[in-house]
């Protein structure tokens, strides 16, 4: 069955977090950017992995990058227009529901395509499924608010607006065009 890689996941919950710090064009921090480290260190995932998906989101365009000791990732255009469909081929490739589908031409390997009934039913399910993915956009897999802290969420109690970590635990940076990140 189709199912998106934990690695794609992991793709959409990096891009959103970026979007929600608004270290996009239009957003509420344009300038600032998000390293890769702080990102790591505040889910809890592996920095090698957020690593070589941010630079394999930056050569694709997705995010511009920022060198250097305050260097960091942004969005490069508004999550409202970047889709799923570009997040899953940077990650996954270019989406082929059947080998079949890949090359209009037909010329497979598979030795059934001059008499195969499902070719073109199954150019139809590829067709609808890939203007799904390009029509599902960022801001709408993350539900993002107008504007709000990366990785974080309104919980009562919390002494962070719109975080659920105590202010203790909030990493600050002192450092120009960086946003302050909850720590894990």
């Amino acid at each position: 069955m189709l199912r998106i890689s934990k690695k794609a996941d992991y793709a959409v919950f990096l891009l959103g977090a970026i979007a929600r710090e608004g270290a996009f064009p239009g957003g509420s921090a344009p300038d600032s950017v998000v390293s890769a480290h702080e990102i790591a260190s505040s889910c809890g995932l592996n920095k090698s992995v957020v690593a070589n998906l941010l630079k394999d989101f930056a050569r694709s365009g997705l995010l511009e990058s920022v060198r250097g000791l305050r260097g960091g990732y942004r969005l490069a255009r508004a999550p409202g227009e970047v889709s799923l469909g570009a997040i899953l081929e940077v990650v996954e490739g270019k989406f082929e529901l059947v080998d079949c589908i890949a090359n209009a031409a037909g010329d497979q390997e598979c030795a059934l395509i001059d008499i195969c009934p499902s070719r073109s039913p199954m150019r139809i399910v590829h067709d609808r499924i890939r203007d799904l993915f390009d029509r599902i956009r960022l801001d709408e897999l993350c539900r993002l608010p107008a504007h709000g802290n990366v990785l974080s969420s309104s919980v009562p109690g919390s002494s962070v607006p719109g975080s659920s970590v105590p202010s203790s635990n909030v990493l600050n940076s002192d450092m120009p065009g960086k946003r302050a990140i909850p720590a894990r």
